[in-house]
């Protein structure tokens, strides 16, 4: 048996944090909207002293790699339904691992873009 896992981290600018309780605000919204609309795992990833930038990893498993492409093509249009985001980077990283022979099987690809970039 075995799954496609597809991880992603997303660097963000937040222009209108104020303090780190806005922005903890900001990227509550952002990981809410992702775990609601995607149905994906979303962790914080970042230095937490710095008010205006931030990072998110989010994770996904399907059965097809089109399932893990499907969910990590839409990550970023969720993130930036909120007008106080903007999207500085992202890296995703795609990998099948066939459980029943070897569970750290070998990575299918690597890629690096920014937003906009196919």
């Amino acid at each position: 048996m075995g799954v496609h896992v597809g991880a992603m981290r997303v660097d963000l600018h937040l222009p209108e944090a104020g303090s780190l309780k806005g922005r903890r605000a900001i990227l509550n919204k952002a990981r809410a909207a992702l775990r609601r609309d995607l149905d994906v795992s979303v962790a914080q990833v970042d230095d937490t002293q710095t008010w205006q930038r931030g990072s998110l990893a989010i994770a996904v498993v399907a059965g097809e790699p089109a399932g893990v492409d499907r969910v990590l093509d839409r990550v970023v249009a969720v993130i930036e339904r909120d007008p106080r985001v903007v999207v500085t980077g992202v890296v995703e990283d795609v990998a099948f691992l066939d459980l029943d022979r070897d569970p750290t099987a070998g990575l299918l690809d690597v890629r690096n873009r920014l937003p906009g970039q196919p």
